[in-house]
């Protein structure tokens, strides 16, 4: 194309760029012989959310038609990994995977044929294809939101406050007086948001950042609270022992809307019920009542006791020690003094206190969960406790307060979908854990899984697992697929490699907003590059040559009213589809200021904030306890491998997905490792010098960034480069995915991709 401007356009298109980004942003593409040549943000009922960034910029200039875009169906010719292939026709290619699918579902049942399907599309439609076709079908879906690294947090929310995620709106933090950010790195991961908070600053709002890398959003902080990595629950246990101990806990907030009072067996941690003590008793909870100096049910008391122990006569003739819930977590939370915090945190002990006491006298005090503190093997226990440490300052409930977490209309619109949607006729599927789907396959238990489709997932750079997938796993597929736009490190041992469209060239698509109350609708820019096609239509296919195809004859436009209109989220249901269809945008009706738990009602077995979790006192969680990472610093491992790896998000890549292109380039040109000088120089390294990190799993091998915004014990590197960006070797390889008990009990173990010790040696040239 001519290098002079482009001042005439054959069309401008509102569309949405969504690229697995919480900013889900309004764009106008601006169209040139079907090429976009410029993008601009979209006006918005709210103004504030007018805007775009560079990798948006990128990924609708530069990737659409990047050199390497597959625009037709490959077959393997060479064998897996020989990077050898042939074009095909999609007649070609659907006969191929129909005839592997048949024969695989006659020797073994349909569920042996698995697909998994990433978030690298945030489409509803695109998004949920996937899971359509596997009910359809009666294939196996393996879930993907422990493979994300984002579960645990949303675990240990669950399990407190009976809901995965829930929110406020970013847009209203200027409401809030104090926000404190517990490892949401708002101006690289969230950029688009990050004026809103600078808006609250300037009306006063103190900002104070938790984080062990001075970033970027560390800078624009007030202050800085950098504790060792994997150690924010001792940070909060060391804030709550302030807050308790100095009288700044609401007493009255934790007795009438927490299970704090209620009573706890001290041989089994097991809560106690009237049936414990009654024969004929019902199932409710028991509370020590001291208007009438006796164990009561919960309905019944007037005056619950907080603080006490008791010991009753069971229905048996046993006698059976109690204590409250609260009593319980205090004989673990009153050792931990702010020094004895700080030991464990390395968070100087006068700092505990006066963050602490901070706090529990602002009001508002919003905290913002992000996602970096839960990735490690115990991230559920990191989100219970800040949980917990708002639930005592008396903020669940409240306008301004909290506790965030990802939510708003992406989350609700995905996490639940229409029953008819997504299991037409009543059709059901099999599921199996994400985390586990290597370890499936390569024992193929509980059952065979014999082929895999892979789509929307950067399998080879966001798991720690993609080389035991090649040598365990792959040798057990008949059929492995991958639908992709670029030629990836994952689609290059697939047998068969499928063209996908980006969502700039899809159509008629639900999107809801990441961090804001709207809803988008995501039109097409472009006519598809060379013969890609959407999820949806690959799914719609394949599952009409299946002989399931009656249940894809829907008109995309019409589909998209329908899942609004038959949406079991009454927030969803309520966007005004004619407003949505007319602008391309739409709120989501919610009361305003957007407060999570207003009504105090929980969907919990108590129906109350759980600072007592029952379910947990087998394996020592019943309390909220601060457990060493399983590759702390302080563990026998971190004799031979000292440092703790992280692998941070940056804002000039969603994951790997614009790593390749040239404005990106620009910007970050090779990745590196950063060390902190004290670490370099104990180890003789310089900066720009080539470094190996390793430990018994793997290593790789990268130039060095000398940094002081690296606390010393860490080493940091951008995530998303993809194993050629390197000179050896890839970040994914020194990673791993231990079992989690209490994480299985939710649902399934989150990927903890920061609990990794490493070491770091300079390679001699």
């Amino acid at each position: 194309m001519s290098s002079q401007p482009i001042t005439t356009f054959d069309r401008v298109v509102r569309t949405v760029c969504s690229p697995n980004c919480l900013g889900t942003c309004g764009v106008n593409a601006f169209v040139k012989d079907d090429r976009i040549v410029k993008l601009e943000p979209a006006a918005f009922p709210d103004p504030g959310y007018e805007r775009i960034c560079l990798r948006g910029i990128a990924m609708a200039t530069q990737r659409i038609h990047h050199p390497d875009r597959l625009t037709h169906p490959l077959i393997r010719v060479g064998e897996r990994g020989e990077k050898r292939w042939r074009q095909a026709t999609w007649d070609e290619a659907f006969d191929y995977i129909v005839g592997k699918l048949t024969a695989i579902a006659s020797e073994h049942g349909w569920r042996s044929n698995a697909w998994i399907k990433g978030s690298g599309n945030y489409g509803f439609r695109s998004s949920t294809s996937t899971p359509r076709a596997v009910n359809c079908l009666g294939g196996t879906l393996f879930s993907y939101f422990g493979l994300t690294g984002d579960f645990a947090g949303m675990a240990g929310y669950h399990a407190i406050l009976g809901e995965f995620a829930r929110s406020n709106d970013i847009s209203e933090v200027t409401g809030a007086r104090y926000f404190l950010s517990a490892g949401r790195n708002v101006a690289d991961a969230a950029h688009s948001e990050m004026h809103f908070l600078f808006d609250a600053m300037e009306q006063g709002c103190k900002f104070v950042m938790v984080d062990p890398r001075f970033t970027r959003s560390a800078a624009k902080a007030d202050e800085w609270v950098a504790p060792r990595p994997g150690t924010d629950t001792a940070l909060v246990l060391g804030m709550i022992y302030v807050i308790v101990t100095e009288g700044l806990m609401k007493e009255d907030y934790v007795l009438a809307h927490t299970n704090g009072a209620f009573l706890a067996r001290k041989d089994t941690g097991a809560l106690l019920r009237e049936r414990d003590l009654k024969v004929n008793g019902s199932h409710e909870y028991m509370v020590w009542d001291r208007a009438v100096g006796g164990a009561v049910r919960v309905s019944d008391a007037r005056e619950p006791a907080l603080r006490g122990d008791w010991t009753f006569v069971d229905v048996d003739g046993n006698s059976v020690e109690c204590q409250t819930a609260f009593s319980a977590n205090w004989a673990e939370w009153k050792v931990f003094t702010p020094e004895h915090a700080a030991s464990l945190c390395e968070v100087p002990a006068d700092q505990i206190r006066h963050v602490a006491r901070e706090y529990a006298t602002a009001h508002p005090a919003w905290i913002w969960l992000g996602l970096g503190p839960q990735r490690y093997h115990h991230g559920h226990i990191t989100a219970r406790a800040w949980v917990t440490l708002a639930t005592l300052c008396g903020n669940i409930g409240k306008p301004y307060a909290g506790v965030s977490i990802y939510d708003a209309p992406n989350l609700a619109l995905v996490m639940t979908q229409p029953p008819e949607w997504l299991a037409p006729g009543g059709k059901r599927g099999h599921s199996l854990p994400g985390t586990s789907m290597v370890e499936i396959i390569a024992s193929q238990q509980p059952y065979p899984i014999k082929s895999l489709w892979l789509s929307s997932y950067g399998f080879a750079t966001q798991s720690p697992l993609f080389k035991r997938f090649i040598q365990e796993a792959l040798p057990q597929l008949d059929l492995f697929v991958v639908s992709e736009q670029l030629m990836t490190a994952a689609a290059e041992y697939a047998d068969i490699v499928l063209p996908c469209v980006s969502y700039y060239e899809d159509d008629w698509d639900l999107v809801g907003g990441g961090e804001n109350w709207f809803m988008q609708l995501r039109r097409r820019a472009i006519p598809p590059v060379g013969e890609s096609k959407g999820d949806y239509d690959i799914c719609k296919e394949l599952c009409e040559r299946l002989g399931q195809g009656a249940d894809w004859q829907l008109d995309p436009e019409e589909s998209c009213r329908m899942i609004l209109a038959t949406h079991p989220d009454l927030r969803i249901r309520a966007v005004d589809w004619e407003t949505l269809r007319r602008d391309g945008v739409a709120r989501v009706p919610v009361e305003r200021p957007v407060t999570p738990f207003r009504d105090m009602k929980f969907k919990t077995p108590s129906g109350r904030i759980e600072i007592y979790q029952e379910q947990f006192a087998d394996i020592g969680e019943a309390v909220l306890v601060h457990k060493e990472q399983i590759e702390s610093r302080l563990s026998p491992r971190a004799q031979e491998f000292p440092l703790n790896l992280i692998t941070y998000k940056h804002p000039h890549s969603t994951h790997s997905q614009h790593m390749m292109l040239p404005y990106i380039r620009e910007l970050m040109p090779e990745p590196r490792l950063e060390l902190a000088p004290a670490d370099a120089g104990a180890r003789g390294i310089s900066d720009g010098e080539v470094v190996r990190a390793f430990n018994d799993r793997g290593s790789f091998t990268v130039k060095v960034r000398v940094s002081e915004t690296v606390r010393t014990g860490t080493a940091a590197i951008a995530e998303g480069w993809w194993p050629r960006d390197f000179i050896d070797g890839h970040p994914s390889f020194l990673g791993h995915i231990p079992k989690n008990a209490a994480q299985d009990r939710i649902a399934e173990t989150n990927y903890p991709i920061w609990d990794v010790l490493c070491e770091v040696k300079r390679v001699e040239s």
